[in-house]
């Protein structure tokens, strides 16, 4: 598990079917119950965390200390961030 600002975090991937289902489900051509998620709220989700990996991604490779690393990340990497954890989606591991 990667370091980010002195903490380990990860992904619930519970949490993201939780937030996309709409709480209806339809029946696939064998007559299966098949779940319906909202694509909007699933590719909104999607999108935020492919900028918060990208954003680790590009700081990994350098050596940078920990406050210079939170003062230079984008504005786009701080709202993604925020809005998944906020929704626990992205999860602070505790020990």
């Amino acid at each position: 598990m990667s370091d980010l600002f002195n903490k380990n975090y990860y992904i619930d991937l519970d949490v993201i079917v939780e937030k996309c289902k709409t709480d209806t489900t339809t029946k696939d051509e064998d007559g299966k119950d098949v779940l319906e998620i909202n694509i909007f709220k699933y590719e909104i989700i999607k999108m935020m965390i492919d900028r918060v990996i990208n954003e680790i991604d590009d700081y990994e490779d350098e050596e940078i200390d920990i406050f210079q690393k939170e003062k230079s990340s984008s504005t786009s990497y701080k709202l993604a961030f925020n809005t998944l954890l906020k929704h626990d989606i992205i999860i602070e591991e505790t020990e």
